[in-house]
């Protein structure tokens, strides 16, 4: 879908009149447009968004869960006298009926949120200090959301971050191989494999396969914060659909994986992709200001694992959904899954062959915030 449905910007409580609209951001999921009104000289602007329901086929529910995080994270930056703290959390908006999401016609579900101005996305960290600001904020919003009030939050992805069951869902699509693409593929599944078994062990042995369940975002990348434009300050984590309980390994993991490498995480020449030590270093120290407060040893132990964890995890969805057909992640050329793939096993593998130097940082870091 490349144009906003007018039916759908006119369902919700906006101010002034519609001027513009545009598709914005670079997310694989959903369908999403900058939209600005107008109203006595002064300009308004908002995120509204298709919703995938193929991926979330409960919209209600997940709207829910927004508003309830939403409402708490309030409380959490009115409590601390933020300044603006409109800017710190994910204002979402109602249609006229009061409703939270919009079906239209087609059946399609529309919901908006207020735009948050003067601010940017990073899709690849700038440097030590940004990947430290960053952790931090991300390690307090699990800090954050340690109370949030019962009952627990809906689970919008069932077994999101079950790798095991991606590593069978992985096998299953080879052994189907429904779109002929199995026989060129598989050194990459032998080695998914292969790196799974060893990952099993060293979960094993330092007990991060018994961590405590959490209210965690469960998709840390880094251009799910916002970052003042100017400053550079953290303002709001977003992409909440599956903030729901999970581990803080998940957090830091898909933190790690997306912000210690220099190369787009599609990068076709695979020799170039490089885990970056140093930023690991910055997102341990800036993850462990912001929430070592509400962890425990095995928690922090674990955080060392997360990067390869979650490494794998997305090598074998990208693999698996190449497998398939491309039917999950949003693809632009031939082959795209395929080359995210490669580029994520051989990030996974430049993470293995430092383990030592993951776990010595984690250990300093942890040190620090003593």
């Amino acid at each position: 879908m490349t144009r906003a449905d007018p039916e759908a910007i006119d369902e919700f409580r906006t101010d002034g009149r519609w001027r513009d609209s545009r598709r914005y951001g670079s997310g694989h999921i959903h369908d999403t447009f900058l939209v600005t009104f107008e109203s006595s000289g002064q300009r308004s602007r908002y995120i509204l968004q298709r919703i995938n329901t193929d991926v979330f086929p409960d919209p209600e529910t997940l709207s829910r869960n927004l508003e309830r995080i939403a409402n708490h994270l309030r409380a959490k930056v009115t409590e601390r006298g933020t300044l603006a703290p409109e800017r710190h959390y994910l204002r979402g908006i109602a249609t006229h009926t009061g409703e939270l999401v919009h079906v239209d016609a087609a059946g399609d579900v529309w919901r908006m949120f207020h735009f948050i101005d003067g601010t940017r996305t990073v899709d690849r960290v700038e440097g030590p200090d940004q990947a430290f600001v960053a952790a931090r904020a991300f390690g307090r919003f699990a800090a954050d959301l340690v109370d949030l009030p019962a009952p627990p939050l809906a689970e919008t992805i069932p077994d999101f971050h079950d790798l095991p069951k991606r590593i069978r869902q992985l096998e299953n699509a080879a052994a189907a191989d429904t779109v002929g693409r199995a026989d060129a593929v598989r050194r990459e599944v032998d080695q998914s494999l292969r790196r799974f078994a060893r990952i099993e062990q060293e979960m094993s042995a330092c007990g991060a396969d018994q961590l405590p369940e959490r209210v965690v975002h469960n998709d840390c990348k880094l251009n799910n914060l916002l970052l003042d434009a100017r400053s550079g300050e953290a303002l709001c984590v977003i992409d909440l659909d599956t903030v729901m309980p999970g581990r803080v390994l998940f957090d830091f993991g898909e933190l790690v994986r997306s912000g210690t490498c220099r190369s787009p995480e599609d990068e076709v020449d695979v020799d170039a992709i490089r885990f970056d030590i140093e930023l690991f270093d910055a997102l341990a120290r800036g993850y462990l200001s912001g929430a070592k407060p509400i962890l425990v040893r095995s928690e922090v132990a674990s955080l060392a694992l997360a990067g390869p964890v979650l490494t794998l995890e997305n090598a074998v969805r990208f693999l698996a959904d190449h497998l398939s057909g491309d039917r999950y992640f949003r693809i632009r050329r031939e082959g795209h899954n395929l080359d995210r793939a490669r580029a994520q096993l051989r990030l996974l593998d430049s993470m293995l062959d430092d383990l030592g130097s993951l776990r010595n940082a984690v250990e300093r870091a942890a040190d620090e915030c003593d």
